[in-house]
């Protein structure tokens, strides 16, 4: 494996922050959420479906299985969702739910846990102990071709940052973070550590009402093209040094992206795979993706084209990492819809995605909930493979 080109610390140090903390990558650039605190006076509603399979539809009894060394059942796949309601409007007692329809088999209304705004506020931020001390290397690799382009791994020297590079590497990272405005209310769901189940079944579509004391009741109307995305059907096969991946298509989805992640063979290296044809800072998908933009990136190389079915991870990564974890994300269109002009304010935001991760390497297979016929494995001698070593 060849010297790549070396890019400054400053490219790097957000990447170190989220590997060190066991965050997946789908998107290294993320935009703003919609659901963010605006400067203008508005209600916000931001609702984000998700369509999981593989290891991150499991719960915590079968990723520890794993972990241990079994193999949970194949096929693994779950729904999420998440509902955020942010309002400039103050209430004594706030309270607010959104009335569902009876498609999505979870009764009549799921309660918004509601409470004030502190002017100012943010959520929980990312500090400097969170931030691992960085050693090593980080080695990026990109593209679908089996055998890595000219100029790759890009190699970013991780050793060395001084604790102000630290500090400013965090500067740009929040987690759970709203922005910094004027006091208000905001509402959510689900409001405990354990999120309730959605339904294999479950669906959008049909008549909505978000309601409240603190808000703008919100109504609208979700049709089918705008229902949780198709599971993704990722599998992987050899190809030579390389790991081909293939998928059906998934239906109404406006492009996909794969990133892997791994230990790499020398001690303190990282690993990292993109299926973008450009840089990991340019490689960045917004959250609320529109038709018009998932075609502008597409056409740069950014997306994989919704009727694409294959991509590989070149030879020379995999030769580059011990084992790795791909994650697939296959990208719907947002949802955007605001009040009718004379009524109060208000702005939605419905974002949608479908994700399948699956671990990459010789020996892995046994290990991946995506693959043999859900039969659980025994764990092997010594304890079988440590996740936690990867991230």
């Amino acid at each position: 494996m060849g010297a790549g080109p070396r890019v400054s610390w400053q490219a790097a140090a957000p990447l170190v922050v989220l590997l060190g903390t066991g965050q997946a990558l789908p998107a290294l650039a993320a935009a703003a959420k919609p659901g963010a605190r605006p400067a203008t006076p508005i209600a916000t509603y931001t609702i984000e479906a998700t369509t999981t399979t593989g290891m991150g539809a499991m719960g915590g009894a079968s990723m520890l299985q794993m972990m241990m060394g079994g193999r949970p059942a194949a096929g693994a796949t779950s729904r999420q969702l998440e509902l955020r309601l942010q309002s400039p409007q103050t209430a004594s007692n706030p309270t607010a739910e959104h009335r569902i329809p009876a498609a999505m088999a979870m009764g009549t209304a799921l309660p918004l846990k509601s409470g004030a705004d502190s002017p100012g506020e943010r959520g929980r931020e990312w500090k400097e102990e969170d931030l691992p001390e960085a050693k090593g290397r980080l080695l990026i690799f990109r593209g679908c071709a089996e055998s890595a382009g000219a100029g790759q791994p890009e190699i970013i020297t991780l050793q060395g940052l001084t604790k102000d590079q630290r500090r400013q590497a965090l500067s740009g990272l929040k987690r759970l973070a709203t922005a910094t405005g004027p006091a208000g209310t905001s509402g959510h769901w689900p409001s405990g550590e354990e999120a309730p189940v959605v339904p294999p079944q479950a669906s959008l579509v049909g008549n909505h009402v978000v309601a409240g004391n603190y808000a703008p009741e919100i109504r609208f109307q979700v049709g089918s093209g705008h229902d949780f995305l198709a599971p993704v059907k990722l599998t992987s096969t050899p190809a030579g040094g390389a790991q081909r991946l293939s998928w059906p298509a998934v239906p109404t989805a406006l492009g996909y992206q794969a990133t892997a992640t791994g230990m790499g063979r020398q001690e303190g290296d990282i690993v990292m795979w993109t299926s973008s044809e450009l840089p990991m800072a340019d490689s960045g998908v917004p959250d609320a993706l529109r038709a018009p933009e998932a075609a502008r990136l597409v056409q740069r190389g950014v997306l994989l084209a919704p009727e694409r079915t294959t991509c590989a991870v070149s030879a020379q990564a995999m030769a580059a990492m011990e084992a790795a974890m791909v994650t697939f994300t296959a990208y719907g269109d947002t949802l955007l819809l605001s009040s009718p002009q004379g009524s109060p304010a208000w702005r939605l935001s419905l974002e949608r995605r479908s994700t399948a991760t699956r671990l990459l390497g010789e020996g892995m297979e046994r290990l991946d909930p995506g693959s043999g016929e859900g039969q659980e494995a025994p764990a092997p001698k010594g304890g079988g493979l440590n996740l936690f070593r990867l991230f």
